[in-house]
């Protein structure tokens, strides 16, 4: 049994709780320990390190919690499936590498709400942009510059993504919806 001692535990190393202990660390005299009940983050998984590899862990036992919600009443009583990350650094691990903020208008129908008007959109973009470093967007109003996360759009150089693009505005195109 060991001896040692915490300031403070925090159960779950997922996105927040990863988060939560690296702020706290911030302090060298806080000690933390971080309890996580999945599997470490291997720097060698390639299933977890390599964007394309998205599938295998998704559903995956070893990776995946595989949650569902209750029946649906609005969904004939169908459940549905919620990939949630079993594995340190939580369902961020296992997302693609795929990063995306909220839609703003939701930040302001939340503040809209008895009490929540610290919520809007406005609010909380201080604390997005603390978080991040947009390289793609150095110097944007809406994006941090100096934050732990560092983030970056992929390159778009396939052929593939002009023949995609352009193929909506090509003549005898149809839309799904047409």
């Amino acid at each position: 049994m060991s001896t040692e001692r915490y300031d403070v535990v925090v159960v779950g190393g997922g996105s927040a709780g990863s988060a939560l202990a690296n702020r706290l660390t911030a302090d060298p005299g806080m000690g933390v320990l971080v309890l996580e009940a999945g599997r470490p983050d291997y720097r060698w998984d390639v299933f977890l390190h390599m964007p394309a590899a998205l599938t295998i862990p998704i559903g995956n036992r070893f990776y995946d919690w595989r949650y569902t919600s209750e029946p649906e009443p609005h969904l004939a009583g169908r459940r549905i499936y919620h990939a949630r990350g079993k594995v340190l650094g939580g369902s961020s691990s296992i997302n693609g590498m795929i990063f995306q903020r909220g839609n703003p208008l939701d930040y302001e129908r939340w503040a809209a709400d008895p009490g929540m008007g610290d919520w809007d959109f406005a609010h909380c973009l201080p604390y997005f942009k603390r978080m991040e470093t947009c390289l793609a967007a150095a110097g944007d109003e809406f994006r941090g510059e100096e934050g732990p996360l560092v983030l970056e759009r992929g390159p778009v150089t396939n052929p593939l993504f002009g023949a995609f693009f352009a193929a909506p505005s090509r003549p005898g195109t149809r839309s799904p919806r047409t």
